[in-house]
């Protein structure tokens, strides 16, 4: 009896735990270039994606395309809600019931660092996963590449590979410190 009630609050408590993960993105450079880098980043839902900013005055805007440079109509669209200088930290969290397979764009709103219809300073976030279509534009304004790379595939981020490595990571450590506790209790009971 003792060790099936360990083993129950065991797996409810793994369920309890489940983390969200931080997908960090750069405002700017050390370069002093207009950009988010990565310019493309994948999350799951729950997770949160860190804007920091690196250098210049910058927004964070979403839009409902990559080159519209103009904030979403949603009426819940994010936003940094004006221009900054670093160092700056903001937060914005993947509403938890977030379509998978979709994607959110943002533009920095400061005159000059987006232009319509082609991008310049805009990113996409990937939800879940998704293809490439529609995929940011190099730094500096350029298209995206025209050799059929456009529609492949996205090759995980660095915020995309630490977003599952730092969710896996805490897994395992929340499972430890629970079946630690688990046994200490069956044991006592």
């Amino acid at each position: 009896m003792k060790t099936s009630f360990a083993a129950i609050f065991f797996v409810a408590s793994l369920a309890s735990f489940a983390q969200a993960a931080d997908v960090m993105v750069n405002v700017g450079n050390a370069k002093g270039e207009n950009v988010f880098e990565p310019a493309k980043v994948m999350a799951m839902p729950g997770d949160n994606v860190v804007f920091t900013w690196v250098s210049g005055k910058h927004s964070v805007i979403e839009t409902d395309s990559l080159v519209a440079c103009a904030k979403s109509a949603k009426p819940n669209a994010a936003s940094s809600d004006g221009a900054f200088l670093a160092p700056k930290t903001w937060s914005w969290p993947v509403p938890k019931d977030a379509t998978p397979n979709t994607k959110t764009w943002f533009y920095c709103g400061v005159p000059g660092h987006c232009t319509p219809g082609t991008g310049g300073m805009a990113g996409t976030l990937l939800i879940g996963g998704g293809d490439a279509g529609g995929a940011a534009p190099a730094p500096g304004g350029g298209a995206a590449p025209a050799n059929g790379t456009a529609n492949m595939p996205p090759t995980p981020s660095d915020g995309a590979a630490k977003s599952s490595a730092v969710r896996n990571y805490q897994s395992i450590a929340a499972g430890v410190v629970l079946s630690s506790m688990c046994m200490a209790a069956a044991y006592v009971l």
